[in-house]
């Protein structure tokens, strides 16, 4: 099985083109989304797999096609069509720190909510990726609120997991400042969103920046979603010990039908990784919140990334308050399970059993 999925990821396409096409602001839904990136700029004046020695600040607008399906995102990687793909239709470069903090602060003010929330990709993304996921999570899942996406230097290949791993350490300084510059920009309600890998570099990071401030994290950030998260889970605790105290609401989502995850786990000779954990009684006793989703499924990315993929799933944190506030709920140590339309509360951490209805075929 682990042969097999490697094949079908290295006959997917190599996703580094970024290209801008303003002509896309004239088809589908315009959404801003502003950038952080540690992305050196290439040849073609895009930004690709090198790592840049600085933080980039950025500011974009994402054209969503019309009469896409919910959950997902067609990219025309070099060649877009916004008739039918997601393109990035304007792109501008910050002078500074303080500049993109003001046009934050602009964009919080003009709005009901306070919330900023910050999408940090996994492995095998493109600058383009980045901006594109985070644009479709807040659209598909009516996030209020400014969204930010971090644009780590993945390779954007399926075969550079090596390049992404040591990317994601590197970029742990960029994400450190691109977090700072954000709470500048009016204090706002800070929703930090990882997928995979990205998990991986927010862990890093907060455990980077409590160990220089202690309780940094807690007074920073107001909620922290990590989904189906490639962290083994004994460096987790790790880095949860390193934390003076967490953010209020600290959710996991998790999937044991995760198949990148349980390639993942093969690979380093464990029985799971955190993000399809087998027994959530091992981390019953961390103030975390376990969001099962085992139920539903999203065969695009072989249930690596249900949150975002699955349109069951997406109409029923739909049918919640907004995506931190509703069936992210829970006393932490709990495992929330969801099914169809049930929420099943487990204060042990092992996941019940529920029925199947309502969920994805």
């Amino acid at each position: 099985m682990i042969i097999s999925l490697a094949f079908a990821l290295a006959s997917c396409n190599d996703r580094t083109a970024a290209p801008v096409v303003p002509d896309a602001l004239n088809f589908g839904l315009n959404k801003t989304v502003f950038i952080g990136t540690t992305r050196q700029l290439n040849e073609a004046g895009e930004y690709g797999i090198d790592r840049a020695t600085s933080l980039q600040l950025l500011q974009a607008t994402v054209s969503i096609p019309p009469q896409r399906a919910i959950g997902s995102v067609s990219d025309g990687f070099d060649k877009p069509k916004p008739e039918r793909d997601f393109v990035i239709a304007e792109l501008a470069k910050f002078a500074d720190g303080p500049s993109f903090a003001n046009s934050l602060q602009t964009k919080i003010n003009a709005g009901k909510s306070r919330d900023v929330t910050v999408f940090v990709h996994g492995f095998n993304n493109s600058f383009s990726d980045a901006a594109f996921r985070m644009v479709q999570l807040a659209h598909d899942l009516e996030i209020p609120g400014a969204h930010v996406s971090y644009a780590w230097p993945s390779r954007g290949n399926p075969l550079g997991y090596e390049y992404d791993r040591d990317s994601a350490l590197f970029a742990r300084d960029g994400l450190a400042d691109l977090l700072r510059a954000i709470r500048s920009a009016g204090q706002p309600n800070i929703v930090l969103v990882a997928h995979s890998m990205g998990g991986a570099l927010v862990m890093e990071t907060l455990r980077q920046l409590d160990i220089a401030e202690p309780g940094w994290a807690a007074r920073n950030i107001g909620s922290i979603i990590l989904i189906s998260p490639d962290i083994n889970v004994d460096v987790f605790r790790s880095q949860m010990a390193h934390l003076q105290s967490v953010p209020e609401r600290f959710v996991v989502i998790v999937s044991r039908k995760d198949a990148v995850l349980r390639v993942s786990s093969r690979l380093r000779g464990v029985e799971s990784q955190l993000g399809n954990i087998a027994n959530a009684s091992d981390v019953s006793d961390l103030p975390i919140i376990i969001l099962d989703v085992t139920e539903f499924s999203d065969h695009r990315s072989a249930n690596h990334f249900i949150a975002g993929g699955s349109p069951a799933l997406i109409q029923l944190l739909r049918r919640s308050s907004d995506l931190d506030r509703g069936f992210l709920r829970g006393r932490p140590g709990s495992t929330v399970v969801l099914s169809g339309q049930r929420r099943v509360v487990s204060r042990s951490g092992a996941a019940p059993s529920t029925p199947r209805s309502g969920t994805d075929p």
